[in-house]
Order: C-alpha cells, then structure tokens, then sequence
C-alpha cells in the first residue's frame, strides 16, 4: 500500500529567508532520519496554484502503510533523535494560526477501496 501525506503550511511572515537557508542545511539530515516506512520526498513552495487554502508550501512524504503515521508520531516524541530535533526547529517557521492554510492524506488509486454505487 501506498500513501503520500502532503503537509501543506505557510510560513510566518518575515521568516521566509529563514526557512529556506534551514531547509538548505537541514533537508538531506531530515530525509535521511525518516522512520521505517517513510521516504522524504521533499518540500516545495508553491509556483502556480489555483488551490487558496492549503498553504504557500508543501511537504510531501510516501508512507508505506497506515501504520507508518504511527511510526512517525513515535519518532516525532524523541526530541533527542535527528528526526525529533529537527522537527521542533522547523515548526519554529510555521504559522499555526487557526485560519492558516493546510492539507491532507492520499492514497494510490491502485491501494484504495473505489467501487461504483449500485444503480
């Protein structure tokens, strides 16, 4: 099974130099302290976009399995681990504002239940 999580956020204002420069230092050590079924597949500012409200930037990850969000919110409590720390510095550029854009789960069409409705 197959899953790409797309974690969309915006940036607080005046921060966004800031957050490129870390992304820039930080991003192949983040990648690389995804837990068991995970991949990093990156972060992305949005371009072009007629979406208004999932935020200006885009973090995608491909997980394995359901269970992989499991994984990842147990990593996620080890602040001492790469992939703990590395989180808490970059929320630091997030903003959090309830109003703020964000996104969502997907699952591959080839994974997913899909049946049509009985006429």
């Amino acid at each position: 099974m197959r899953f790409i999580s797309e974690g969309g956020y915006s940036v607080k204002l005046g921060q966004e130099e800031a957050h490129q420069k870390w992304l820039e230092e930080n991003e192949a050590t983040l990648a690389a302290s995804m837990p068991e079924g995970v991949k990093y597949l990156g972060t992305f500012v949005t371009v072009l976009s007629s979406e208004k409200q999932a935020g200006f930037y885009k973090q995608y990850l491909e997980l394995d399995s359901y269970g992989a969000l499991d994984r990842l919110a147990t990593a996620n409590k080890d602040a001492a681990s790469d992939f703990g720390r590395l989180n808490r510095e970059f929320s630091a550029f997030a903003d959090y504002e309830y109003a703020a854009p964000w996104s969502g789960l997907y699952k591959a069409v080839v994974d997913a239940t899909i049946f049509d409705p009985e006429s």
